[in-house]
C-alpha cells in the first residue's frame, strides 16, 4: 500500500474542477430557465387581470340599459270649465232665424216697446274731433292735395281760405294711418302722435280776409296713405274743399 493512499492527484482535481463548472453551468441554465418561466407566467396574469374599470362599467351599464315600457302613462287631459249656459240669442239672431210667416221687429209700430239701439249720427274721429258739417257756418275751409307718391313717402301741398283777416295761423290736422311728417315749407311744423301742426312762418303769417294760405310738406307712410282729416285754423274747424 502506498503512503499517502486517498488524496488526489493533479489529475483526479483537475477533473473535480471540471466537474464543479459544469455543475455551475447547468445551475445558471436552469435558474435563467426557472426565471424566464416565472417572468412568462407573471405577464401572463398581468395581461388577465380586468383594466378600465370605469369602462367596463359603462358598458355594463350600456348593456343594462332600461327597456322602455310598452304602455307609457299618457298625460292627463286639462280639466275643461263646467259648461255654461247658452247665451240668450240677440235681437239680430232672432230676426235671422224668425219663421217666414213671423212679422219682423222691425215691423212693430212706433208705440211698441222696441229696445233697439239707435245709433248716434255724424262721424267723429278717434281724437273726438269731428268734421264740421255742410250747414255749420266755418271760418275756413281747406283743400288737401297729394302731390306726388312713393312706396315709402310722398309730398302733399294744404291751402286754407280764411274768411277773416290774420295776423297770424296755425293749422293743425290728424292723420289716420301713423303718417309722420319730415319736412316742411313755407311754415314750420310740429307733431304730436297722429296730430300735426303747422305754424306760419315770419314772412306770411299775415293773411287777408278771403285770400289763402298755402304751405307743403314731405311724409313717411307704411301700408296706407289715408287723407288727412279734422282741420283747423287757430283752433277753429274748417270745411273741406269738395
Amino acid at each position: 500500500v502506498r503512503l499517502g493512499a486517498g488524496r488526489p492527484g493533479p489529475a483526479d482535481q483537475a477533473a473535480a474542477g471540471q466537474e464543479e463548472d459544469e455543475q455551475k453551468a447547468r445551475v445558471a441554465r436552469n435558474g435563467l430557465l426557472v426565471a424566464a418561466v416565472l417572468v412568462s407566467v407573471l405577464a401572463l396574469g398581468v395581461s388577465m387581470m380586468p383594466f378600465g374599470g370605469d369602462d367596463l362599467a359603462a358598458r355594463d351599464d350600456v348593456g343594462r340599459q332600461t327597456v322602455a315600457d310598452p304602455n307609457p302613462s299618457l298625460p292627463s287631459p286639462p280639466s275643461l270649465p263646467p259648461a255654461t249656459s247658452k247665451p240668450a240669442a240677440t235681437t239680430g239672431d232672432r230676426e235671422h232665424t224668425r219663421k217666414p210667416d213671423e212679422p219682423s221687429t222691425s215691423d212693430k209700430p212706433e208705440g211698441g216697446n222696441d229696445n233697439r239701439r239707435t245709433e248716434p249720427q255724424g262721424t267723429s274721429s278717434p281724437t273726438g274731433r269731428a268734421e264740421p258739417e255742410e250747414s255749420e257756418e266755418s271760418t275756413c275751409r281747406v283743400e288737401y292735395d297729394l302731390v306726388n307718391q312713393w312706396p315709402d313717402g310722398f309730398q302733399a301741398t294744404v291751402t286754407v281760405t280764411s274768411s277773416e283777416a290774420l295776423d297770424s295761423w296755425r293749422v293743425s290736422w290728424s292723420f289716420r294711418d301713423g303718417q309722420r311728417v319730415g319736412q316742411m315749407w313755407d311754415a314750420s311744423v310740429s307733431q304730436d302722435g297722429s296730430r300735426v301742426t303747422a305754424t306760419a312762418a315770419d314772412y306770411n303769417k299775415s293773411v287777408a280776409a278771403g285770400s289763402d294760405l298755402t304751405f307743403g310738406f314731405i311724409a313717411s307712410w307704411r301700408g296706407k296713405n289715408s287723407p288727412p282729416y279734422a282741420f283747423e285754423l287757430n283752433d277753429h274747424a274748417c270745411a273741406k274743399s269738395s
